[in-house]
């Protein structure tokens, strides 16, 4: 695995922060879709904010196949009962 010594440029975020995005995401979806849309309503530079426009779909979509997951295992579980 390479390092670079190039600095992150001031319009983007640190990649410490894009993998504690991600993580949120994974694991709190909700929290995190509301906290990137509030922090992309208040940002000013394009570049962030189309990461957290990123951010922001990204957490959406996990919630909507978390919730198709559920429905299959709920209509699974329905089906099986009779």
């Amino acid at each position: 695995m390479e390092t670079s010594d190039e600095p992150v440029p001031q319009d983007e975020y640190p990649g410490s922060a894009v993998l504690g995005a991600t993580l949120a995401t994974l694991f709190f979806p909700l929290i995190s879709l509301i906290v990137a849309l509030v922090l992309m309503g208040q940002q000013r530079s394009e570049r962030k904010r189309a990461q957290l426009k990123t951010w922001a779909l990204a957490s959406a979509g996990w919630i909507a196949f978390q919730f198709v997951i559920a429905l299959i295992v709920f209509a699974a579980v329905a089906s099986s009962a009779y």
